[in-house]
């Protein structure tokens, strides 16, 4: 239930928000599995100790990385799929730093080291954990996001009229030498699925997702829509009240053929 709402949340803010943004800016907006391929190692990067980092440090060739494109000024679609990596981080078998690894990297090249390192503080505090968690946040300037995006098959843009990014719902599984492993699309992840993606990756394996997944996209309001907020709890509010009547009515309708059966016989 749970899942299916937070997807409704998804879709109706990218409904909403679609009649405001140019076509041409979410056209541009998709994911193209590249599985199979290795991601460019050598690229540079900034972490939130601010010292340089190149990606190719943070793959020891022993455990997977789950990977997560995302950035802080977005409140909409990428909180959502952040929460959902870490419900699912939480939930599952696997020990985080022993069995594998989380690395996360802004798309925005002007985010700042200061407000990377608030989002990283918050996420650990939400896992649980203490300030020397394995999971890691990178900053950058635009030529290596995008080098990384690219590989990744992550198309995103820049909407000029809102300042914002548009941009999937998606994250990657990795291998220990770089390649990519697996796409999980959404915003909600099976404790389950995730930990058998980076098992097989840990194998060195690489499995292609299901063909035809729906591409979710993120696109925060532009501040003159705020009235959309109200907008999707209405919507939230009626789908609800549609699923628990269509539930109801379903054990009306069980109970009353297990009746009719038991008179027959």
């Amino acid at each position: 239930m749970i899942r299916w709402l937070a997807l409704a949340v998804a879709m109706v803010a990218y409904t909403a928000t679609a009649g405001a943004a140019p076509a041409s800016v979410l056209q541009k907006v998709s994911v193209d599995e590249h599985v199979g391929e290795r991601i460019p190692l050598d690229l540079a990067f900034t972490s939130t100790s601010a010292r340089r980092v190149e990606l190719g440090t943070l793959f020891d060739g022993r455990r997977p990385v789950l990977m997560v494109l995302t950035y802080v000024r977005c409140k909409m679609l990428c909180s959502l799929v952040l929460r959902g990596a870490i419900d699912a981080v939480r939930a599952m078998p696997l020990e985080l730093g022993r069995d594998y690894r989380v690395v996360m990297v802004s798309i925005d090249p002007g985010e700042d080291v200061a407000s990377a390192a608030a989002r990283r503080a918050d996420t650990v505090a939400q896992l649980g954990r203490g300030p020397d968690a394995d999971w890691t946040y990178l900053v950058g300037a635009e030529r290596p996001i995008h080098a990384l995006a690219d590989a990744l098959g992550f198309r995103y843009t820049f909407d000029r009229r809102t300042e914002q990014f548009a941009h999937p719902a998606v994250i990657f599984v990795l291998t220990p030498d770089g390649r990519i492993a697996r796409y999980l699309h959404g915003v909600r992840f099976e404790p389950w699925v995730l930990a058998a993606a980076l098992q097989s990756a840990a194998r060195g394996e690489a499995t292609a997702g299901a063909t035809h997944e729906a591409v979710l996209s993120c696109f925060l309001f532009d501040p003159a829509l705020r009235a959309h907020r109200t907008l999707i709890e209405r919507y939230l509010q009626i789908g609800g009240a549609i699923v628990m009547g269509a539930l109801i009515t379903l054990i009306a309708l069980l109970v009353l053929w297990e009746r009719r059966r038991r008179r027959r016989t």
